[in-house]
């Protein structure tokens, strides 16, 4: 299933495409990136701009 994620640090993740909503990350307020992993691991997007 898609979802989204935050490749700033923050590890968010939202089911809906968005921004990212934490304050304190470098991508705030930037797009989150689609993800279709079934794992919950992301496939390393969560590694700072996979």
């Amino acid at each position: 299933m898609a979802h989204y994620v935050c490749i700033g640090g923050c590890e968010g993740v939202s089911d809906e495409p968005g921004a990212c909503q934490a304050q304190d990350c470098p991508n705030y307020e930037l797009d989150l990136v689609e993800c279709n992993c079934e794992d919950g691991k992301h496939e390393g997007m969560l590694d700072y701009g996979a």
